[in-house]
């Protein structure tokens, strides 16, 4: 018994356990890997498409919150029907004006002569732009210098000269170009000691003898800048007294001998033949003989038999540059040269000019000082100012002035307007003016669209008052610039109309 109580209980067999794959294990909740991926690309696809759908649907809203309303529902309640806009009575100053054709080009021709004896070395080209101390031409390579002014050259500048305008001009032009370091040119017409000094600092710029002095011919005065037109030798060409420029009344046959250059003789088709004189002894003779012409001619004008100019005045050109002034026997030292004087440059300003030929009878449009528009040929519209106003009627030309009745409707005046800003490229080019014709200043005006036409051949104009629309009669004033002076009851500044689009 007692060993019954001692044997041990019997063994059970263990209960079955679960086993457990490795990936289980690896994954620690009992899933696939592979199964636990597509769970979480599938919540993925979930929450982008949901986030896609409502970006979506606030697009939708802002669009149909956006959008505008439709004319008819804008226009409840206003008065304004569709395809119609709303302006307003204002106060403006309305200007109407009348087109004159004109041509655009440059002003202030001036010819510019040679008094130096050479050959041209080099000339210009048409349309350059030549400016103060610019060389205007070459004779024997030396310049031919600009400088600003309006009385012309007509005497050699030196110390004992007499004061003039001249002087006071050349005094300006050496500060202007810096050849007064040490401010010693006093302003005045008289030539200096600092002026002759001045003149040595140009001179040895220039390349030229540092004399002191300024020969008749070197320097060439006109009011501003110059804009080459035309050019009128060829380098190469002598300048006064060439044999091809021989006085019209000299007795002197030309030599049939071997010419001065080339040796041998040449005749032209007209049985001219070029003389075997040097070139300098031509040119004194030519200087001889129109010394003794002017002479005789000046004789012949002054009562008293004494030399002086035509004019009465020294030096006058009648507006052509370095002409002769028939200062000559000057007891002061101030002659002339002795050459005849050849011309070389025709010249403009460089500022741009309107030209036109308005009728007298339109004479009171244009008003020096007034602003006009100018409509270029390229449809630009620039802005003039006038400068000038002719006071003089002319006949617009010899055929109608022949063909007319003697009653002047074909007589013009000549306006001349500058332009603001230069327009390049454009020179001989037809432009129209607007001139200003009539003002009306501070009145009540519409757009002329805004004009409604009644019965009996009157306007009136549609204006909407507390939301109603209220047809006010009108009488139409001046026309300009799309609009309207309106004149009737009712109307103010302010008031609302409506305008057909």
């Amino acid at each position: 018994m007692g060993e019954q109580m001692r044997r041990p209980p019997p063994l059970r067999s263990p209960r079955p356990r679960s086993v457990t794959r490795p990936e289980q294990i690896a994954s620690g909740d009992g899933r696939a890997p592979r199964e636990d991926g597509e769970a979480r690309r599938a919540r993925t696809r979930l929450r982008v498409g949901a986030a896609v759908a409502l970006a979506l649907a606030a697009a939708a809203a802002a669009v149909l919150l956006l959008q505008p309303r439709t004319p008819a529902h804008s226009n409840t309640g206003t008065g304004v029907p569709p395809g119609e806009t709303t302006t307003e009575v204002q106060r403006r100053t309305l200007v109407e004006r009348s087109q004159v054709d004109g041509t655009l080009g440059y002003g202030a021709a001036r010819e510019i002569y040679d008094r130096l004896a050479g050959t041209f070395t080099w000339l210009p080209a048409v349309g350059a732009v030549i400016r103060r101390g610019g060389a205007l031409f070459r004779v024997d390579d030396k310049p031919v210098v600009l400088m600003y002014g309006s009385v012309p050259s007509y005497r050699t500048l030196k110390e004992g000269v007499s004061a003039g305008p001249d002087v006071a001009e050349l005094n300006a032009n050496l500060v202007a170009l810096g050849f007064d370091p040490y401010g010693a040119i006093a302003a005045g017409e008289r030539f200096t000691a600092a002026t002759a000094a001045a003149v040595r600092r140009w001179q040895r710029a220039e390349g030229l003898a540092q004399t002191g002095e300024i020969e008749l011919g070197r320097i060439v005065f006109a009011p501003g800048a110059r804009r080459v037109t035309t050019v009128h030798v060829a380098v190469g060409q002598d300048p006064p007294g060439s044999s091809s420029q021989e006085p019209a009344g000299s007795s002197e046959p030309a030599a049939s001998s071997e010419s001065s250059k080339g040796g041998s003789a040449s005749k032209d088709g007209s049985g001219s033949e070029e003389s075997a004189r040097s070139p300098e002894e031509e040119r004194r003779r030519s200087r001889a003989k129109e010394g003794e012409r002017a002479r005789a001619s000046e004789k012949e004008r002054s009562p008293s038999g004494k030399e002086g100019s035509p004019s009465g005045k020294e030096g006058s050109p009648s507006g052509k540059e370095g002409s002769p002034s028939g200062k000559e026997g000057s007891p002061s030292g101030e002659e002339g040269s002795g050459g005849a004087p050849e011309l070389v440059l025709g010249t403009s300003s460089i500022k741009q000019v309107v030209q036109l030929q308005v009728k007298a009878d339109q004479q009171e449009l244009a008003h020096v000082g007034e602003v006009a528009p100018v409509t270029l040929p390229d449809g630009r519209t620039v802005h003039g100012r006038i400068t000038h106003v002719g006071t003089v009627a002319s006949e617009s030309s010899e055929n109608e002035k022949a063909a007319g009745s003697g009653s002047g409707e074909n007589a013009t005046v000549a306006v001349t307007l500058v332009l603001a800003h230069p327009v390049a490229r454009l020179d001989k080019a037809p432009v129209s003016v607007q001139l200003v014709k009539s003002i009306r200043r501070n009145v009540l005006a519409v757009p002329a669209t805004a004009l409604v036409a009644t019965a009996g051949g009157n306007y009136a104009v549609q204006a909407l008052e507390g939301g109603r629309r209220v047809e006010l009669p009108v009488t139409p004033g001046m026309f300009a610039d799309g609009y309207v002076q309106v004149e009737g009851s009712g109307i103010r500044a302010g008031l609302t109309v409506l305008e057909p689009q």
